[in-house]
């Protein structure tokens, strides 16, 4: 059986949106902040409460710099009737968890396992796609919610995000599609969090103002942001906090959770082999595909769940490692493969390899 989500349309101001959101999601937005409340301690070293006082200091610059993300979250805080200050815990998960990569700190804050997801895009027999597993934390897979947001201009967006995050990857009616990767650099700082940011990249009307919102100048830490649009379009942009590097693909890019590019590789704190693993083996799957002439489609639902790696915890398809405790088990919570063309996704909470994807379409 497929993991069930809930589906949420949602229009207007930012703050209308995220008020229906939370309204329409309560109850799972409360869960989702309860789980993060009983295990955010085991997942980056910080309680809870010290974990809110904490965010604090990132909210002023982001409501300087993307005031209608801000407004979202705060309608959603309103809509769900939880305080703002917890709903922010969750939504700098990256900032609070993931500031060092454990294999190279043992002893420093970060999540146990840094395997936090694959994104693939390609442009084959005049289709554009980018398929994208979003891993994290395992108790969000119950969680998830598919959006379906029209902001006040008209944009339309689909997106698919545990119900107490603002969605970090979807697909909007300007052709854009955007999927993002964790990074660890070593230049973190009090700034815009970086789901913040994702939400103003699905608002994107054009690559090139996509490149411009990634690299918010005030942006508290670095991340990966793929992108692909209905021309043909391929872009990377690997962010650290004070620099980036840009790759443009000709017909694919993939990325997981380091920097590839030499201008960046001296910011990477991540020494996980797992990630370096999954590049590999999605670069390998693409490529013999394509050499075969598979549909890109097919192929990149077959690359997102693929089980190759001896190693569970290394395979691009996630589940949780049930011998570690709740509150440090990852997992692959949501696949999606984003049709530029036609602009639809196919999505599936949970495992790609076990749960049905559905289909969604702008038009």
């Amino acid at each position: 059986m497929s993991v069930p989500y809930l589906e949420i349309e949602a229009h207007g101001s930012h703050h209308e949106i995220g008020r229906q959101i939370g309204e329409a999601a309560r109850h799972l937005i409360v869960a989702g902040v309860a789980y993060y409340e009983e295990y955010h301690e085991a997942m980056g070293g910080l309680p809870f409460a010290a974990a809110e006082r904490a965010c604090l200091a990132y909210l002023a610059p982001a409501r300087e710099a993307l005031p209608g993300v801000v407004a979202e979250l705060e309608g959603m805080a309103e809509g769900a009737g939880v305080p703002l200050g917890r709903l922010l815990v969750p939504n700098l998960g990256e900032e609070l968890t993931c500031n060092s990569d454990p294999a190279a700190s043992p002893t420093g804050p970060g999540m146990a396992h840094t395997e936090h997801c694959t994104s693939v895009a390609v442009r084959a027999g005049g289709r554009c796609l980018l398929g994208h597993n979003e891993d994290w934390c395992a108790g969000d897979v119950d969680k998830q919610v598919l959006l379906h947001i029209t902001t006040d201009d008209g944009t339309q967006i689909l997106a698919m995000t545990s119900a107490c995050l603002l969605p970090p990857t979807g697909i909007n009616s300007h052709g854009v599609a955007t999927a993002g990767n964790t990074l660890y650099a070593d230049d973190q700082r009090i700034g815009v969090p970086n789901n913040f940011i994702r939400r103003s990249l699905l608002e994107s009307r054009s690559l090139d103002d996509a490149r411009q919102r990634a690299l918010l100048a005030t942006r508290a830490r670095g991340s990966n942001h793929l992108f692909v649009d209905a021309a043909g379009g391929l872009l990377d942009i690997e962010a650290a906090a004070t620099h980036a590097a840009q790759i443009v693909g000709d017909d694919r890019l993939i990325h997981t959770n380091h920097f590839v590019d030499p201008a960046m590789t001296a910011s990477d704190l991540s020494t996980s082999q797992g990630t370096r693993l999954r590049l590999a083996r999605a670069r390998d799957l693409l490529d013999q595909g394509l050499a075969r002439g598979d549909d890109p489609r097919d192929l990149l639902q077959a690359i997102l769940s693929d089980h190759d790696a001896a190693d569970q915890a290394m395979s691009i398809c996630g589940h949780p490692d049930l011998s570690v405790p709740p509150g440090e088990r990852d997992m692959t919570t949501a696949s999606m493969i984003w049709d530029l063309q036609a602009l639809t996704v196919e999505v599936c909470a949970g495992a790609p390899c076990e749960n049905e994807r559905r289909l969604f379409s702008l038009r």
